[in-house]
């Protein structure tokens, strides 16, 4: 398969030798390497840009299918929700790859149980999504070391109107809405988007609205202010992780249980609102200012159920377990700015960034025993009530200098960030029989504490032609502890117990060369790169929820090295894309403990030299897109993800290759009217969102669909 696969990159890159017209994008610009708008090849980096014509033409539902598209992003499953990875970080992603929308950062501050809510961003709304592989730390802080993915909704003025709809083959229904216009000096536009899902397997399914609203003033004709707010709020219910045997029943049922006691259908309900005001300012003709305030609040609300084995004391036999979850993401901040430019093209930024970010969690546990003799419910039950308050404070300064001298540009950074923590935990365990209280068991832990790290970088970019470029870029950056890590848990007798533990900051050196440049009728970019981490962060934890114990700590060192190529022709009617990323993510220095049922470490696991878990080696894209007319052009995609360990101590073997075929066809009449269809997966690939594997239970897995249809409409004044 490897040698199909480099064969069919170089096959796409070689066919660059011939066509009948060049196109120079030279002159592109990206804004989420400086935080203003950029030369891309001026740029010691090789960014991938999505625009909204291309989200438009392939028809995308959500967020995750277009980052999943992108050949350097790897989507990580962790039950329902979607982790964006970048160069190799795994399930980490969601702490080491900064997710941000219009510059302001999403990432969840929980990270030990849930995700970035990464597709709460209707992908209508978007004009285009910027990806910086590796790095970031100087201008964006803690957690970049894959990089930084920055969604940039739509704004704009003057008057246009937009109305769509598209469905899909297990009944998705989607409807999409916009609306702007211009009076004087004032902007409004406004989206909406109702997007009624229906999922590939039973009791997957869910019911989402998207609005958002923008309001921008033109103050003068160097300055101008934008108000944006969104509201998202969805009702999601999704099936269960299947064992081998029941694949192979049915890959489309959904794995509850279901007993005479009842059916419990696990589901989440979301409510995310977002403030953003914008402030730019050019003061002078060599110093420009920019200023970000935001306030973000999320509201999740979990349910799960379940039937099955109990063996806890003298409480043995069968049990329903009735869990219900509060998650709550509450972040505000402000982000100042200034670009002073001097000489032939260089330029002074300087910034500081404010964000406080607090999150609560709280976790209702119900255990109802089952008596095997006479079959009906036990008298006795257990309640359990985690509480997490969670509060991070983050204060920084930061300067980038870009030296121009000739065709050569170096650029260096510092940034110098403190963060202050709080972290409140405690767990109330009732054991009640008929009603009353048998025994209480009440423990918490407050603990504060702060955390100083420096990030700073170096580069050359070399513009060895009108179009072409060569770089090389050092960077050291950081990822500071979420504070639900920063504790670690043992129950004893039914007692819980938090501790606070001696958790690091993760520090990781990034080396990176690359080239971007037009060779005949081709766009070229690639580039290698080398990251050591030191003191990177994980994690061990009993099974069973809420786990016995968990606990926190440093692995001494991992490495990840590989390199990125992508290349992309323009052949008269046809644009032919190919892209292919490689990467090896490995432990150098880190030991796993190996526990009993009590927590107690009764030994360890050495890891060094195993692959971390979840990360691919492989992956490429190959796309074709053929404009039979300047109305109706027909495209497709292939995408290859290579194997992975579910593990860090590699246990189970490598699984869950597989190669996605989609194809589409778009038909635009000169009205404003769009018409689109699409076969997603068109050989059948079996294959899976997810695979998990345990000791215990073995594997366990998370179908993906099998070959679908859409079909849809847009209309457009």
């Amino acid at each position: 398969m490897n040698k199909r696969v480099l064969g069919l990159i170089w096959a796409g890159l070689t066919i660059a030798t011939y066509g009948e017209e060049s196109v120079d994008l030279g002159k592109s610009v990206v804004y989420s390497i400086t935080g203003f708008a950029t030369e891309m090849r001026k740029t010691a980096s090789t960014p991938t840009v999505v625009t909204s014509k291309e989200i438009e033409e392939k028809n995308y539902k959500t967020v995750s299918e277009v980052l999943e598209s992108i050949p350097s992003i790897n989507i990580v499953k962790q039950g329902k929700d979607s982790i964006i990875d970048l160069r190799g970080q795994g399930d980490k992603a969601k702490q080491n790859v900064q997710i941000l929308v219009d510059g302001v950062q999403i990432n969840s501050l929980d990270t030990s149980m849930t995700a970035t809510p990464i597709d709460t961003i209707s992908p209508d709304s978007i004009e285009r999504i910027e990806v910086i592989p590796g790095g970031g730390s100087v201008l964006y802080g803690s957690g970049t070391s894959g990089g930084v993915v920055n969604i940039i909704t739509k704004k704009g003025s003057g008057r246009k109107a937009m109305v769509g709809f598209d469905y899909g083959e297990y009944g998705s229904k989607k409807t999409n809405v916009a609306v702007g216009e211009s009076f004087g000096n004032f902007d409004i536009n406004l989206a909406y988007t109702k997007n009624d899902r229906k999922g590939y397997r039973d009791n997957d399914e869910s019911d989402s609205d998207y609005f958002q609203g923008d309001l921008g003033y033109r103050i003068s004709d160097t300055q101008n202010i934008n108000f944006k707010y969104s509201k998202y709020k969805a009702d999601e219910d999704y099936p269960k992780m299947l064992s081998k045997k029941e694949v192979e029943e049915d890959r489309k049922q959904d794995g509850l249980t279901r007993s005479k006691w009842g059916t419990g259908i696990n589901g989440t309900e979301t409510d995310k609102d977002e403030y953003v005001l914008t402030y730019n300012n050019k003061l002078s003709e060599s110093l420009d200012f920019n200023l970000t305030g935001f306030y973000q609040n999320t509201e999740m609300k979990i349910r799960t159920w379940d039937f099955g084995a109990i063996n806890t004391g003298t409480m043995k036999g069968q049990a329903i377990a009735d869990q219900r979850g509060l998650f709550e993401d509450e972040k505000w901040g402000v982000k100042p700015k200034f670009r002073y430019s001097y000489g032939e093209g260089s330029s002074l930024i300087f910034g500081m960034d404010y964000i406080q970010n607090k999150a609560k969690r709280v976790s209702d546990m119900r255990i109802q025993p089952i008596k095997a003799a006479t079959g009906g419910l036990s008298p006795m039950s257990i309640k359990s009530i985690t509480t997490n308050n969670l509060e991070k404070e983050t204060i920084s300064g930061y300067v980038m200098n870009n030296y121009v001298w000739g065709d050569f540009e170096f650029a260096q950074g510092l940034r110098y960030e403190k963060a202050n923590y709080e972290a409140d935990r405690n767990t109330n365990r009732v054991v009640s029989m008929n009603g009353s209280p048998m025994q209480t068991n009440n423990e918490g832990r407050k603990v504060t504490t702060d955390e100083d790290n420096f990030a700073y970088e170096l580069s050359a970019n070399y513009l060895y032609s009108d179009t072409g470029k060569a770089y090389v870029r050092y960077e050291r950056g950081f990822t500071s502890p979420p504070p639900a890590l920063l504790t670690n848990k043992v129950t004893t007798n039914g007692l819980a117990n938090y501790y606070l533990n001696d958790l690091n900051s993760e520090k990781y050196d990034n080396f990176e060369i690359g080239f971007s440049d037009y060779i005949g009728f081709s766009n070229v970019s690639g580039s290698v790169f080398y990251t050591v981490t030191k003191d990177e962060i994980t994690q061990d934890m009993a099974s069973g929820m809420p786990p016995a114990w968990i606990y926190n700590y440093n692995l001494g060192k991992t490495e990840r090295v590989g390199f990125e190529l992508k290349a992309e022709q323009y052949l008269g009617k046809l644009t032919l894309s190919q892209s292919y990323s490689f990467i090896n993510a490995k432990i150098k220095d880190g030991k796993k403990g190996v526990y009993d049922k009590d927590g107690n470490k009764t030994g360890y696991v050495d890891l060094e030299g195993n692959r971390v878990a979840k990360v691919p080696k492989n992956k490429f894209n190959i796309g074709a897109n053929y404009a039979f007319t300047d109305n109706f052009n027909l495209g497709a995609e292939v995408v290859y993800v290579d194997k992975i360990y579910l593990n860090n101590e590699n246990l189970g073997g490598k699984v869950n290759s597989h190669t996605v075929t989609n194809i589409r066809a778009n038909y635009n009449f000169n009205s404003g009217l769009t018409l689109y269809a699409g076969i997603n997966n068109i050989f059948n690939e079996q294959y899976y969102e997810a695979v998990d594997y345990s000791l215990s239970e073995g594997y366990t897995y998370d179908p993906a669909a099998e070959r679908n249809y859409y079909v849809g409409f847009k209309y457009s004044l």
